[in-house]
């Protein structure tokens, strides 16, 4: 770090690691850090190291305790963090030194970075196409797949591939091969183990519910009517079907009459962001049915049977 900040900074650097200033300190900070005292040009200050990989959350708690007992700035000392975790750390006045990348001093007044960085706007929220790679991915265990790649299957422009990798990239969503400038995403860890990354992440897939007086007679069938199909579930008294946005106009749904608070249910219709047709023909896919009926997990029934579907489709 000492050469990148001297080279950046256009100044004499100083950075030593002294153990005693370990004393006093919770443990944590000897198992999961080094604390190093830096100078530059007079001014000290103090920089915490992981040793492994850690959260901003913990990041952040942990710089912020330092920085109260010390009585003195403490910066983070990174070798690579997620585009979201930068945005984050700046917005809150966090210091830290990217390696080769970017320098955030605040303290000093200084906001350097390396040119040629690639920029990736925020993201917010999940897009319904990024999560449908993502699952998609998940099912097929993707391995190294390209932008090219992913775009001749989902049948989309490269283009609307590359933005999904910016947001997989600045969520920092932990499927990403980087290879200098190429990108791929790789899901072949194990299907359970991919989940678990991606999950907390997706969205519910439902953009609208329509509560119909008739049975609306679609294809593909969603939600509670799709868990029956994969498993031992009994279905509602009425259907519950999917539609996607791009469908929405030519399913005529929007002609039919919605049911009031009292009449009988003829179907219910869920306009959904997407549709992965690849586990059962007309059948809204496990992952997004779990998504669909977030709500209803309270259920013994669905909770076991949404268990068994998993068992059986998934894993």
């Amino acid at each position: 770090m000492r050469e990148y900040l001297e080279e950046q900074l256009k100044m004499n650097i100083t950075i030593t690691e002294d153990r005693n200033i370990y004393k006093g300190l919770p443990l944590i900070y000897k198992s999961l850090y080094k604390i190093y005292t830096v100078s530059s040009n007079g001014v000290v200050w103090l920089a915490l190291e992981p040793k492994d990989k850690l959260g901003l959350s913990q990041l952040r708690k942990n710089r912020a305790y330092l920085e109260k007992m010390k009585q003195v700035n403490c910066v983070l000392f990174l070798e690579e963090a997620t585009f979201y975790s930068v945005d984050k750390m700046k917005e809150e006045g966090i210091p830290y030194v990217l390696k080769e990348k970017e320098i955030f001093l605040p303290f000093l007044g200084m906001l350097l970075s390396n040119n040629g960085q690639r920029i990736i706007k925020p993201v917010h929220i999940i897009s319904f196409l990024t999560q449908k790679i993502l699952l998609t991915g998940l099912y097929e265990e993707f391995d190294k797949a390209t932008v090219t790649l992913i775009a001749q299957k989902m049948d989309v422009s490269k283009m609307a591939v590359s933005k999904c990798f910016d947001e997989i990239e600045y969520l920092g969503i932990d499927v990403m091969d980087l290879k200098g400038k190429s990108r791929a995403i790789s899901m072949n860890m194990g299907k359970k183990a991919c989940w678990e990354i991606i999950k907390p992440f997706l969205r519910s897939p439902i953009i609208k519910r329509f509560v119909l007086e008739e049975d609306a007679n679609l294809q593909i069938k969603a939600g509670i009517s799709a868990l029956s199909e994969y498993s031992m579930l009994t279905d509602n008294s009425y259907p519950t079907y999917a539609v996607t946005k791009q469908d929405l106009s030519s399913s005529g749904i929007k002609e039919l009459k919605e049911a009031v608070k009292g009449d009988t249910i003829g179907s219910i219709v869920l306009e959904v962001g997407y549709h992965i047709d690849t586990i059962k023909p007309h059948v809204q896919d496990p992952l997004s049915v779990l998504l669909s009926i977030e709500d209803e997990m309270d259920d013994e029934r669905v909770e076991g049977c949404s268990l068994e579907m998993l068992e059986e489709y998934v894993w």
